[in-house]
């Protein structure tokens, strides 16, 4: 396993994130700015590690907390529940709770082998066949064989361009008289 070796400021901002700090909180903390923090978060792997740890640990410790008020929470929806003096809108909340809890489903339970027959009987996974060499570019592959030959746009008459006079005679340039117009009308008014 890989020792991460980290600043005194590091610690700080790490020990603050842990127990539920800010960004701003713990860069003010440490004395160091919140973009610090931010490129710490991004190209330090070591601190990234263990912030993961750090968040993963605290996460633990409000679910075993939680735990230890389930009794007590399940006991207060019943009396709250069961209770007339209860307004309507608190108790239906309680039993929406109480349904939502019910009604999420279960992840899937893992079963362990029991015995040695059990464990040779688990199919052992089967390596995939090793995929061919792509020696080009994706890109290139996915074009087509043979392309279609390209079909050559002929103009009967040159194009106009935008400051060009207009060749409707009017004397404006392009832009401001008939480029907006359809061709017809050019060869119209020509």
């Amino acid at each position: 396993m890989t020792e991460f070796q980290f600043t005194a400021q590091q610690i700080t901002v790490l020990d603050a994130l842990a127990f539920g700090a800010s960004i701003n909180q713990a860069a003010a903390e440490a004395g160091v700015h919140r973009n610090t923090i931010g490129n710490w978060r991004r190209d330090t792997l070591g601190f990234q590690f263990a912030l993961a740890n750090a968040q993963y640990d605290r996460a633990l410790l409000f679910r075993e907390k939680a735990e230890e008020m389930t009794d007590l929470a399940f006991t207060t929806l019943r009396a709250l529940m069961e209770d007339p003096k209860t307004s309507p809108a608190v108790r239906l909340k309680a039993a929406l709770a109480v349904v939502n809890l019910v009604t999420t489903q279960m992840p899937p339970q893992k079963k362990l082998p029991l015995t040695i027959e059990d464990t040779l009987k688990i199919p052992t996974p089967v390596p995939a066949a090793p995929k061919p060499q792509n020696l080009h570019n994706s890109a290139q592959s996915a074009q087509p064989k043979s392309p279609a030959p390209v079909q050559t746009i002929r103009r009967e008459q040159p194009k106009i361009g935008r400051n060009d006079a207009c060749p409707c005679g009017s004397g404006l340039k392009h832009k401001r008289c008939c480029l907006d117009k359809p061709v017809a009308s050019h060869s119209a008014a020509a």
